[in-house]
């Protein structure tokens, strides 16, 4: 019995040393689905609120040097618009301790608003943003970053917090809150999402 006992204790032991072990810093390499279930919008004193959905992912391609992309989708209940965004940048992370890194990218921006009655509007822009990623416990990190944004005549600040889960050392779930603030000589335009959604990391 004792020798049974010994046995399975080494086992067990060896198994555990084998696992795969979780990244002590979240995984560059990944591409996420999400769904967003509180999109909002503001213009002119006025608001409206809807849902949608997206994808988004970046891609190590040299060291310390990332690809980024990102299709978001939303429509607005009240007013019926549809407002799609598309976004692909460059970016460059680098470590400042075990489990913390900061990364900065700048992208181009393609936004598409969309009305109930056929009318369709497009620009085209940029932004650039700095962030921090950092590893609280060896499953669960925190991100955030600070951006501007610039399209057509109109400018502003981004901002975006959110933790991500991992559940496998492939496998993680998220949750983020973004805030895009535009403004140009007459509007002021805020949008504020929550996206909830899952990640592939490689």
């Amino acid at each position: 019995m004792k020798g049974s006992m010994t046995s399975a204790i080494a086992i067990l032991g060896a198994s555990l040393a084998s696992a795969p072990a979780f990244a002590a810093t979240d995984s560059i390499g990944h591409i996420d689905g999400y769904y967003i279930p509180s999109a909002e919008i503001e213009l002119g004193g006025g608001d409206d609120d809807g849902d949608g959905f997206g994808v988004k992912g970046r891609a190590q391609f040299a060291d310390q040097l990332f690809l980024t992309g990102e299709y978001q989708a939303v429509e607005y209940d009240d007013s019926e618009l549809e407002f799609d965004q598309l976004r692909g940048g460059v970016g460059f992370f680098a470590p400042l301790g075990p489990d913390v890194q900061w990364n900065a990218r700048a992208e181009l921006v393609r936004v598409e608003l969309d009305t109930p009655f056929g009318e369709s509007d497009d620009e085209t822009g940029f932004g650039v943003h700095g962030g921090l990623e950092a590893m609280l416990t060896p499953r669960f990190s925190v991100h955030g970053s600070i951006g501007y944004l610039s399209i057509d005549d109109t400018d502003g600040p981004e901002f975006l917090v959110g933790g991500r889960f991992m559940a496998s050392p492939n496998v993680s779930i998220f949750a983020d809150y973004r805030m895009s603030r535009f403004e140009d000589d007459d509007t002021d335009v805020d949008f504020d999402d929550i996206r909830v959604g899952a990640g592939f990391h490689f």
